[in-house]
């Protein structure tokens, strides 16, 4: 069962106002929100999240190292990680920076996400040499991998920060 109740009658002009303070106050809380998740925030995320990925394929390395990983365990990781980079840097790269400051923020950011490349390269191609004398030891990727990830410590603490 339903009781209609008739609606009491508003008071005089006082709904309206109330609706466009909501109004006002959601649409400014919007503008504000976005203005601070832009450029820096989205790249602050990506970094954090390419930090991450860094230090679980620099776990792996050890781990590999110390004879506690197979080699298929850590490739797999390694593969995983980069490609949680390579998704950071698509987000960053695809960012339409308004103000000189959040385009020199994106070009760091590229620059470090592109670091971390070429480290995951090394690891990579560390992991997957048999012991051969001309390419790179797993300690020569656990190093370029934690150049990469001091880099975006670094990116992290900016953006972060901003």
């Amino acid at each position: 069962m339903v009781l209609n109740t008739p609606a009491s009658p508003p008071l005089r002009g006082s709904r309206p106002r109330r609706r466009l303070s909501v109004t006002v106050l959601c649409a400014g809380l919007a503008v504000l929100v976005v203005g601070c998740s832009g450029v820096s925030g989205s790249v602050a995320s990506a970094v954090k999240d390419s930090s991450s990925a860094v230090a679980t394929a620099r776990l792996a390395l050890r781990q590999d190292m110390e004879g506690k990983l197979t080699r298929a365990a850590t490739a797999t990781t390694l593969d995983d990680a980069l490609r949680e980079v390579d998704t950071g840097r698509s987000t960053v790269q695809k960012l339409s920076p308004a103000t000189r400051e959040d385009r020199d923020t994106q070009r760091q950011a590229l620059e470090a996400l592109d670091a971390c490349a070429a480290a995951f390269a090394t690891a990579r191609a560390a992991v997957s040499a048999d012991d051969v004398g001309s390419a790179p030891t797993t300690a020569d990727g656990d190093r370029a991998l934690a150049a990469a990830q001091d880099a975006l410590n670094q990116l992290g603490d900016k953006a972060g920060g901003t």
